[in-house]
């Protein structure tokens, strides 16, 4: 590996606290396997009944098999990605990553501490999105017995983060070990204390929000090309967000007359065009695994606009319009739970791309015990999806819709397979091309793509 290619592994230990010595041998032998170095931030728990002083002084040890790893110095890993080993945050600590949006200016910066949690922070235009991260732990549990301790034990992750970089570029995933033997999955392959062996089939890809009339070609590329994501990881089953972007029905664009001027010239095949290519992506997909479509609010375009489009003035989409209104007038009914009539976008793929399967409003897709039936744009009872409220709601789940990659406790989101800059995320950005993939074990990963790029 030249000096510009480098592989970190990062996690933390706490004080006066047992290592999970078989976690700590797998991300060991981790670092042996891909000439990586392992780093380990050391932090302090402190009961937060009692001062620290000098009656418990006695605690302020690690355990020695972590010390020749252990930093707690400032580190620029690279232009651009800094490790504030400097910055100590309590373990139990709910929201670790709050108040340091600022912290090392425009670099991205990670943070020593036990639970895992990912967030990107607004850029301004034309500039990558900061990243913020934690590492996740290779100390056992071992918090008081008050709320703040028995949650912090909770949402203890065993592992670490992997830090990929070329030059200025780098990428973070998270490796998640088994809290019994050790073992952790990172792409395809496992590592165990004492092996390494290729990894099963992942259970699960979602992709980050396709909007298929702008999807990236780097993104496309990186996701299905030979030696790419898919390739590598073999799911089982590919789970897709957004996968019409409806540019040609889109409800925004109403009243407009210079964006119904831009649509005349730049997108002629009107609606019938977009739906027959955002199957095509899906049948594409299809050939590589089972590929469900999660209900979302680009797809829910076509549907609003069978309700409000005069098609009287829209020779273009006429004929289209016609005959899918047909088939929602034919079925609609009243049922003891409500009025209900067919879902148009849902009834488009049924015919285009009859192997994919559409998942209805409402409806679970659990993979490996993750939720992946939801968007995101809807929240709990009746309010907008957001990271922190839907992950309130006891269950792991994968969500979509803000174009921004992130993690809360059981929560991961991906991000989008767009370009970053979009004509509708004007001014400073968060969004970030990510997938995330649900590995054979239940563990998940965010993988990020940087310039068509997603890892060494």
């Amino acid at each position: 590996m030249s000096n510009a290619k480098k592989r970190y592994v990062i996690t933390c230990a706490q004080n006066a606290t047992l290592v999970h010595k078989p976690a700590l041998r797998s991300l060991i032998l981790y670092c042996v396997s891909n000439r990586a170095q392992l780093l380990v931030v050391p932090v302090r728990y402190r009961n937060p009944t009692s001062l620290w002083n000098n009656n418990n002084k006695h605690d302020d040890w690690w355990d020695e098999s972590v010390l020749p790893y252990m930093t707690d110095a400032r580190m620029e890993l690279c232009p651009g990605l800094v490790l504030a080993a400097d910055v100590k945050i309590q373990p139990t600590a709910s929201s670790p990553l709050s108040g340091f949006e600022a912290l090392t200016g425009t670099d991205s910066c990670i943070i020593g501490h036990p639970k895992m949690q990912m967030q990107y922070v607004a850029s301004p235009a034309g500039k990558y999105p900061k990243l913020l991260s934690t590492t996740g732990s290779v100390t056992v549990r071992n918090s008081t017995n008050t709320k703040a301790g028995k949650l912090g034990d909770f949402h203890h992750f065993l592992g670490g983060v992997v830090v990929e970089i070329d030059g200025d570029w780098y990428t973070i995933r998270q490796v998640n070990c088994d809290r019994q033997t050790g073992k952790f999955t990172d792409l395809d392959t496992d590592y165990s204390p004492r092996s390494i062996s290729h990894a099963r089939n992942a259970s699960g890809l979602v992709l980050g929000d396709v909007h298929s009339a702008v999807t990236d070609p780097k993104v496309t590329f990186a996701t299905y090309s030979k030696g790419g994501i898919v390739d590598t990881l073999h799911p089982r089953k590919i789970v897709v967000h957004d996968v019409c972007d409806g540019i040609t029905c889109n409800p925004h664009h109403v009243g407009d007359p210079y964006v119904k001027m831009a649509k005349y010239h730049d997108v002629r095949g009107g609606v019938r065009a977009e739906i027959e290519e955002a199957c095509a992506y899906l049948n594409k997909s299809q050939k590589e695994a089972e590929v469900f479509v999660v209900p979302s609010n680009h797809n829910d375009f076509l549907r609003r606009w069978m309700i409000t489009h005069n098609w009287h003035a829209d020779p273009l989409n006429a004929e289209f319009y016609l005959e899918t209104a047909a088939f929602m007038a034919s079925e609609a009914r009243v049922k003891p739970n409500g009025i209900e009539y067919p879902d148009p976008f849902i009834y488009w793929v049924n015919r285009l791309a009859p192997k994919v399967t559409c998942l209805t409003p409402g409806a679970s897709l659990l993979i490996s015990g993750v939720e992946c039936g939801m968007h995101g744009h809807q929240g709990p009872n009746g309010t907008r999806g957001t990271l922190k409220n839907l992950a309130r709601i006891g269950a792991k789940v994968i969500t979509g819709h803000t174009h921004t990659p992130g993690i809360v406790e059981g929560h991961y989101q991906v991000g989008t397979s767009t370009p970053l800059q979009l004509d509708y995320n004007v001014g400073p950005s968060s969004w970030m091309q990510a997938h995330v993939v649900i590995y054979a074990s239940g563990k998940r990963s965010v993988i990020v793509i940087r310039d068509g790029k997603w890892k060494l």
